[in-house]
């Protein structure tokens, strides 16, 4: 006897047990939430690839930012 023997020919008979359930839809708003959130993913990536934002120039910023305040403090306590 094959491997291919013993595959049901009927694709609904349960092979091992687990039958599927396609009787009941998900809800209106589980589909509006998962569509949803493909649509606000593609937006927001679109947003940072094409906005020209980098995250090393945000650093760089940042550090000139607190290189000044770490100087300005210490020239106060002169």
């Amino acid at each position: 006897m094959t491997i291919q023997e013993n595959i049901p020919v009927d694709q609904n008979e349960p092979f091992d047990g687990i039958k599927e359930n396609r009787e009941t839809k998900p809800p209106v708003y589980f589909n509006i939430l998962y569509y949803g959130l493909i649509a606000w993913g593609l937006v927001f990536i679109a947003y940072f690839l094409l906005s020209g934002w980098s995250s090393h120039q945000e650093f760089k910023d940042k550090m000139e930012v607190h290189q000044q305040q770490v100087l300005q403090s210490m020239q106060g306590r002169k």
